[in-house]
């Protein structure tokens, strides 16, 4: 670090309390605080804002866009406009690119470095007017960005054109995970179903994720009626917030699952709470690369995944490929959940699957140390 101003870093993004990307942040962030780095950030979401990102460092939460259009650019232009005196660089964490205003106010107010960095792939899930917005958000990216990073290659392509990842400053930056924090724990796993009143020889299907509709929460309780109906010892967890909440609440008690579905809510132990599932599902409609699938895969689980993810999502042994886009997509997820009867009936195979998996992930880049060296190498160039 040569000065004062290239330990400062501008934050800026769509940060809700538990989103990806504010994961990803709280993550890695509280390393590089600890390497000398300083960070301000601008918080442009629109609900449930991350405020605990204050602890990290300054923080400012821009008027939401909801109040006002004009109101909300002319408080994010402020926010930019001030920020640059303390630096001129700026790291924002986006889900897309059909919102360019605030790269364009970067760029007006005066930022010499402009990294955007990807954490979604979002390909055919928009309107014709947004899927225009997004592609002239990636051709203002490639002339007013400076950085171009992606958690995964698939983020990579819905972000940048071929000829901007040609580029010195493109990088695939992987989202790491602290892997030995998930490595599967046998006593949790029995702590985790007494305290839920789960019995030991239950098959309990576990999900992380917001209640949105990327995460397809509709399609997982259709695919676990059908599992619950010929394996009635089963039990569904889900974990996160999100404004369908109560609509899936609605829907299990309409298809007689109360009982069988638990709603865990936003929770910060996790990482205890994924040691007592047997198989995580994960059927979202699209991702960057999911920071709660690489904690699964590192806790050993057999985890099913929706076919449109990234490659890089199906690197453990433990990954399954599953598709989601016919009538009889969710018969095949119970089936292959059936099919794991044998490994669930020796539950030792976890720990194995834990062992292995970690090993695999930590060769790949998976671990939260490798991403934070390449967080920082940035930060420092």
């Amino acid at each position: 670090m040569r000065n004062s101003e290239s330990k400062t870093i501008i934050v800026l993004g769509s940060f809700n309390t538990n989103n990806g990307i504010t994961t990803f942040v709280k993550n890695n962030y509280a390393s590089l605080k600890k390497d000398g780095f300083k960070f301000e950030f601008i918080n442009i979401a629109n609900s449930a804002p991350a405020t605990e990102l204050a602890e990290l460092g300054d923080y400012i939460q821009v008027v939401q866009l909801k109040l006002g259009l004009l109101k909300h650019i002319n408080g994010l232009k402020q926010a930019l406009k001030d920020a640059c005196q303390r630096s001129t660089t700026i790291h924002m964490h986006l889900d897309s690119l059909h919102n360019f205003i605030p790269l364009v106010l970067a760029k007006i107010v005066g930022f010499k470095r402009i990294i955007i960095h990807a954490h979604s792939d979002q390909r055919g899930q928009y309107s014709l007017l947004k899927t225009t917005a997004h592609r002239l958000g990636m051709c203002i990216t490639g002339m007013l960005a400076t950085d171009y990073l992606a958690c995964s290659q698939n983020a990579a392509d819905f972000f940048y054109s071929h000829k901007v990842q040609q580029r010195s400053t493109f990088k695939i930056i992987i989202n790491g995970v602290e892997l030995d924090s998930f490595k599967y724990n046998r006593e949790k796993s029995l702590l985790v179903r007494k305290k839920l009143k789960i019995p030991e020889s239950s098959v309990v299907i576990g999900h992380c994720g917001r209640f949105a509709r990327q995460k397809n929460h509709p399609f997982l309780i259709k695919t676990f009626k059908i599992f619950h109906d010929k394996y009635p010892h089963s039990i569904l967890i889900l974990v996160g917030n999100g404004e369908h909440f109560e609509r899936i609440q609605q829907m299990v008690a309409s298809l007689g699952l109360q009982n069988n579905v638990r709603f865990l809510g936003y929770i910060d132990n996790v990482a205890e709470i994924q040691n007592a599932f047997d198989i995580f599902a994960f059927p979202s409609l699209y991702e960057g690369l999911s920071l709660s699938l690489v904690e699964n895969l590192a806790n050993g689980t057999e985890c099913l995944i929706s076919e449109n993810q990234s490659p890089e999502s199906f690197l453990a042994p433990t990954a399954h490929k599953m598709p989601i886009s016919t009538k009889i997509s969710a018969n095949k997820w119970a089936e292959k959940m059936l099919s794991f009867d044998g490994l669930l009936a020796h539950k030792s195979s976890k720990e194995i699957n834990s062992q292995k998996n970690i090993k695999i992930l930590r060769t790949k880049g998976f671990d939260k140390e490798t991403t934070v060296a390449s967080l920082r190498k940035i930060y420092e160039n």
